[in-house]
């Protein structure tokens, strides 16, 4: 069994449909609970705390940490990954457990040594679109449909905020919202508003879970996932996050 890691349930839903798009029927994702609402340090812990139970687990044969890139470099975010997978192998294992080498770049897998018996691979990977962003900026990229209702609102609702006098700024900054707030809810108005008629927009058909995963009605009655006819999920520019995936086959 592989376990993947990702930061929320949206991106869990996502990357799972992804992963099933991809055939491989052996990986799991899960997410870090409240890592969205979290600093830098503490986002270390609740990181650690999540690669630590995934190690504990028995049959997991490789382990990815998938965080969003965010404003961040590549260097903060492994030594992010690095800090925490540290700690949780501390916390958790005595001093038999040994790494093969701390991580130095993403789409690669180092070998973390329980025991003579077993060892497990581990390896991270930063969502982004040309080295910044998150899994939204990745959604808006990846559309395959019109955008009327979300592109309306990312670009006359900040021109409306910043003519009242609201600051829209960075994550970890100063003012009233903050720009990747306002990119969810463009993901939130295009899967909603866009892609579904005005007489078919109900808690089955919008809801995200269900959009990437399907699920099964009131009646009992199977509702397929939605995923593939809004999102390319063959698109180039999910390459780098699909040969990241793959490693998991």
């Amino acid at each position: 069994m592989n376990i993947l890691i990702v930061e929320s349930e949206n991106d869990q839903y996502f990357i799972q449909a992804l992963v099933n798009f991809l055939n491989n029927t052996d990986t799991e994702v899960c997410c870090i609970n409240d890592f969205k609402h979290s600093s830098v340090d503490e986002a270390g812990s609740e990181l650690k705390i999540q690669i630590g139970s995934a190690l504990l687990l028995r049959g997991v044969s490789k382990i990815g940490v998938m965080l969003d890139m965010d404003a961040q470099t590549l260097d903060n975010r492994i030594k992010l990954v690095n800090k925490a997978l540290d700690a949780a192998l501390k916390e958790n294992f005595s001093t038999d457990v040994k790494i093969s080498k701390p991580i130095e770049r993403t789409n690669e897998f180092i070998d973390i040594n329980k025991d003579e018996l077993l060892t497990v691979k581990f390896a991270c990977y930063f969502t982004n679109i040309d080295g910044q962003g998150e899994l939204e900026t990745l959604l808006k990229e990846i559309k395959s449909q019109d955008s009327v209702f979300a592109d309306c609102l990312l670009e006359g609702w900040q021109t409306c905020l910043k003519e009242k006098g609201k600051k829209i700024v960075g994550r970890d900054e100063s003012g009233d919202i903050t720009h990747k707030e306002i990119l969810k809810l463009w993901v939130d108005f295009y899967k909603r508003l866009d892609t579904i008629k005005k007489g078919k927009r109900n808690e089955n058909t919008t809801n995200w879970k269900n959009i990437c995963l399907g699920t099964v009605d009131k009646k009992k009655k199977i509702i397929p996932p939605t995923v593939k006819d809004i999102f390319k999920l063959d698109h180039e520019k999910l390459n780098e996050l699909t040969t990241f995936l793959k490693l998991f086959n």
